[in-house]
């Protein structure tokens, strides 16, 4: 009895515990079942995306060990990068939300293929593929060497003078970066250009490293970057270069004034013994011209006044331009406004009886002004009857200009004009007389006088009604 019972005890927890089990096992599907159906929903609403980054990321470079230096260019490397992410991550990428960077820490001289490392701020963007996922990196040891300035002169003096043998301070740089790059340089290029110097050229001037070949090279520091160039100018002996100065006398005729004075050559190179040429001053003079009178330009060809032994390399004569202007002035007017524009049975009313206008102009012009030379308008086409407010149009002769208006604007009324009432009027009997000779078959003559009645019309039964508008 009692083994019995103890196998219906067991029977009994089995039983009970394979209830629990498949209590839990029916639990688990529903949890796993529900948290698929969450997941759908959520991919639904916010799907996961996968695709190329559209903009191209720049790479940095970190961890560049001491006393070595790349020779290539990195600073304008990039890589593009495909992404997986939320849609809502997708909307709101933005390049600065990547960093892309190769160390070279640890590496020694050498060629080494670095692998590009990208980060995102967003820990929804999943990094799938790097388009070049490494970069080839040559490190060089950084060495330092001088090297020469050379001074190249680019063009030339002005005709009659020489330039001599460039003096450049310092003579020599210093040239540093990796040891491939440093190696090719020989010299340190300075161009100068003298543009029709008369005299010492003298400058601040930026080098450049060359190699042999006239190339220059990339990837090197100058120290210092420019240089002090000084270039002597002579002139060839027995010339002299020196300025034109016209010999004005007389002054313009009253209200206009001497503007400008124009000289072609303006400068001259005479031509003597060195002793001779050395009394000259720095200028020669031309023979006079006049502006007695003048209200215009003056344009005349000149002799030069040259010392004796003394001649003008190309010709003893320039072209003289003296520009005679106007002298500006100003003046207020007063005119009264000219209505223009107003529609038939309109009548305008204007506030003012008159404006001011400010005006400038040469002063000539301004004080031969008449009357009749300046019209204020006031344009009312296409106003109706009211209260408008109008701004002037003034009309000028050629020449003056218009500096403002007061006032700037005028009240002008605009009403209609009233429509006369018409009247009736009778027509008058009209009678003639007309005097007439009839010859009768009688003895003798007799004179008639007929008498012609014209009936005036019939006048109305009722007066003349005028329907009202």
């Amino acid at each position: 009895m009692q083994i019995a019972s103890e196998s219906f005890a067991e029977r009994s927890a089995r039983t009970r515990w394979r209830r629990v089990m498949e209590q839990l096992n029916s639990l688990g599907l529903a949890l796993v079942v529900a948290l698929i159906i969450w997941l759908i929903a959520i991919n639904q609403e916010n799907p996961i995306i996968q695709g190329v980054y559209g903009e191209r990321l720049p790479v940095t470079v970190l961890g560049i060990p001491e006393g070595l230096l790349p020779v290539q260019d990195l600073s304008k490397e990039t890589v593009q990068v495909t992404l997986q992410a939320p849609k809502s991550s997708w909307d709101n990428l933005s390049a600065g939300d990547f960093t892309a960077y190769i160390s070279l820490a640890g590496l020694g001289p050498g060629t080494h293929d670095v692998p590009v490392v990208v980060t995102s701020r967003d820990p929804k963007v999943t990094i799938t593929d790097i388009q070049r996922p490494a970069l080839r990196v040559q490190l060089d040891r950084v060495i330092s060497k001088e090297v020469p300035v050379r001074v190249d002169i680019m063009d030339t003096t002005a005709f009659g003078y020489d330039w001599q043998q460039p003096v450049v301070e310092p003579m020599t740089v210093t040239v540093s970066g990796p040891e491939t790059q440093v190696s090719q340089v020989t010299l340190a290029r300075a161009e100068v250009f003298l543009r029709n110097a008369k005299s010492q050229v003298e400058r601040n001037q930026t080098v450049v490293p060359q190699n042999a070949l006239g190339q220059t090279v990339t990837r090197v520091e100058v120290t210092p970057l420019m240089v002090h160039v000084v270039v002597p100018v002579e002139q060839w002996p027995g010339r002299k270069e020196v300025a034109v100065r016209v010999n004005l006398i007389g002054q313009p005729t009253p209200g206009y004034r001497l503007s400008t004075v124009r000289v072609e050559p303006s400068t001259v190179v005479l031509l003597g013994a060195t002793d001779v040429l050395a009394q000259v001053p720095g200028f020669v003079e031309t023979e006079p011209v006049t502006l007695d009178g003048a209200t215009a330009d003056i344009q005349r060809r000149l002799q030069l006044l040259v010392p004796q032994s003394v001649t003008v390399l190309e010709g003893n004569t320039v072209n003289v331009t003296a520009g005679i202007t106007p002298i500006e002035g100003g003046a207020t007017v007063r005119h009264p406004p000219i209505i223009q524009g107003l529609a038939p049975g309109l009548d305008a009313t204007v506030a003012l009886e008159t404006v001011d206008v400010i005006l400038s102009g040469p002063l000539p012009l301004l004080e031969s002004l008449g009357p009749d030379d300046v019209f204020v308008i006031l344009d009312l086409g296409g106003l109706l009857p009211g209260n408008h407010i109008v701004t002037p149009r003034v009309v000028v002769p050629t020449g003056i200009r218009v500096q403002g208006v007061l006032p700037q604007s005028v009240e002008v009324v605009i009403t209609a004009l009233a429509t006369p009432t018409p009247e009736l009027t009778a027509t008058p009997v009209l009678t003639a007389t007309i005097p007439a000779t009839v010859t009768a078959p009688v003895t003798g003559t007799a004179t008639v006088t007929p008498t012609l009645t014209v009936p005036a019309p019939a006048a109305p039964e009722s007066p003349l009604q005028i329907p009202t508008p």
